[in-house]
C-alpha cells in the first residue's frame, strides 16, 4: 500500500481524553474509573458518559502498579485435550469473572519441567496466584520447598496433606473412596466379575497418581464384598482415551471371556470400553456393565448412557478460588485442605437395582 493511502493506526484513548470530555481532571477520572466513593454523583455520571463515548479501557499494567495486584489469576492443568480439565476450565473461567477477576489458562503438557516452572512461579509471572493441578511432580520435591513463590492452590489428587508447602493450600478429591462407590455399584447389581482398565503402562511411584488411588478404591470394594481382589484383573492402557479404553476392551475379552463388569479409569477409557464391546457383541448392561469416572459431557449421550462418578466441580472451583484470593489478600496461615464431594450417577451402562 502506497505511504499516502496508508491508514493512520488509531491511539486508544486515555484518561486525559475522557477528562477533556467530562471536563474534569484527569485524578477525577482516575477515581471514577476505581469506584472511589468520594465523588459528586454528577460528575461520576458525567465521566461514565465520556468513558462511554471515548471507549476508555483501564490498561492492566497501570492497575497492577497502582495496587500491587493485577486482577488475574493463572489455572495450570496438564492438558486440555481431557474434556475433564477443558470443561473444569470453563467453570473456573465463569466463577473468576463473576467475581471480578480473569483467569489465564497455563498447560503442563510439556511434562516435569513445565511443573517445576509452575511452582517456581514462571519465568515471566502470570497474575496474582495460580490454582495447579499436578501430576509429575513427586511428593518428595514439594517436601523441600521452603514456600512457594506465589500465592498457590492445588488441586486434583495427587498430593498428600503432609507435604504441602507453606504459602499454598489443597482442595482435594477422594479419588479412592469415589472408585470404590463405582465398584461397589456393580457388586451390589450382581457383578462379580470386575476388571479395573486405566492402570498406566509406565510406571508412575508416586503412591497418589490418579490410576493406583482408583485401583486401590477398586480393590477396597471388592474386599468388603469378600471378593479376593488380587484375582481381579487390572488392564493396563498407554494413556487414558477412548482408543485406549478400545484396544484394552479387546484384550480383556480375549483373556478373560466371562465379564460381566468393567470399572473404567475415567469417562473417555470408558466411553472407548463401549465401542470395544460393541465390535465383539456384547450388550451393555445385560452382558457386561461398565462405570467410567468425571461425568464427562459425553458421557449422557453415550449407547447406552453412562453410569459415571461426578466429582463436585463448582464446589472445588468456589473453595480453590476462595482460599486463593484469600492468599492473595495477605492470609500467611497454615496450609489448609478441603475435600470436594462427589456422587455416583446411575445411567443406562449399569442394570437398574
Amino acid at each position: 500500500m502506497p505511504p499516502s493511502t496508508r491508514r493512520a493506526r488509531r491511539r486508544p484513548p486515555t484518561l486525559r481524553d475522557v477528562a477533556e470530555i467530562a471536563d474534569v481532571s484527569i485524578k477525577t477520572v482516575s477515581n471514577v474509573v476505581h469506584d472511589y466513593p468520594h465523588v459528586r454523583e454528577s460528575t461520576r455520571t458525567r465521566v461514565q458518559e465520556a468513558i462511554a463515548a471515548t471507549g476508555y479501557r483501564p490498561q492492566l499494567a497501570a492497575q497492577q502498579l497502582r495496587t500491587g495486584a493485577s486482577g488475574i489469576v493463572t489455572l495450570a492443568v496438564p492438558s486440555l485435550n481431557f474434556s475433564y480439565f477443558s470443561n473444569l476450565a470453563q467453570t473456573f473461567i465463569d466463577e473468576a469473572q463473576g467475581r471480578g477477576r480473569t483467569v489465564v489458562l497455563h498447560t503442563t503438557s510439556a511434562g516435569r519441567d513445565e511443573e517445576i516452572e509452575v511452582l517456581r512461579g514462571f519465568r515471566r509471572r502470570l497474575g496474582d496466584g495460580v490454582i495447579f493441578n499436578p501430576m509429575q511432580v513427586g511428593e518428595d520435591y514439594l517436601a523441600q520447598m521452603e514456600h512457594v513463590d506465589q500465592p498457590t492452590v492445588f488441586i486434583g489428587e495427587h498430593l498428600s496433606d503432609a507435604h504441602l508447602p507453606p504459602g499454598s493450600d489443597y482442595v482435594r478429591i477422594d479419588n479412592t473412596r469415589a472408585t470404590a462407590d463405582a465398584t461397589a455399584h456393580l457388586l451390589e447389581r450382581g457383578r462379580r466379575r470386575l476388571a479395573f482398565v486405566g492402570a498406566m503402562e509406565t510406571t508412575d511411584p508416586a503412591p497418589h497418581s490418579s490410576s493406583g488411588l482408583r485401583i486401590e478404591g477398586f480393590r477396597q470394594a471388592l474386599w468388603r464384598h469378600d471378593l479376593d481382589p488380587a484375582r481381579a484383573p487390572i488392564e493396563e492402557v498407554a494413556d487414558w482415551h477412548r482408543a485406549d479404553g478400545r484396544e484394552a476392551a479387546h484384550r480383556l475379552l480375549d483373556a478373560h471371556p466371562h465379564l460381566d463388569g468393567l470399572v473404567c479409569g475415567n469417562d473417555e477409557i470408558a466411553l472407548g470400553a463401549l465401542a470395544g464391546l460393541r465390535d465383539r457383541g456384547r450388550t451393555v448392561p445385560g452382558d457386561v456393565a461398565v462405570v467410567g469416572y468425571d461425568d464427562s459431557p459425553e458421557a449422557l449421550f453415550a449407547h447406552p448412557p453412562l453410569t459415571t462418578i461426578r466429582p463436585d466441580k463448582q464446589f472445588l472451583v468456589k473453595a480453590a478460588l476462595d482460599m486463593l484470593i484469600e492468599r492473595i489478600n495477605g492470609y500467611e496461615g497454615a496450609p489448609r485442605t478441603i475435600t470436594a464431594p462427589h456422587e455416583l450417577v446411575v445411567r443406562g451402562s449399569t442394570p437398574e437395582g
